[in-house]
């Protein structure tokens, strides 16, 4: 195995789980920051009179 075929191998190897897993690391994160804006959406109502803040 040459020089190349070697670092193409070691690319697929290492960005081939890496682009798999990506999806599921960017949806946490944006699911993260989801929560965090509902929450702060939430808080907000509760200092508003006679609005339910339950879900």
């Amino acid at each position: 195995m040459n020089e190349t075929a070697a670092y193409a191998l070691a690319l697929v190897l290492i960005g081939g789980p890496l682009a798999m897993l990506a999806p599921f690391v960017i949806a946490r994160r944006l699911v993260d920051q989801h929560g965090d804006r509902v929450a702060d959406h939430i808080d907000h109502l509760s200092d508003v009179p006679n609005v339910p803040t339950y879900f």
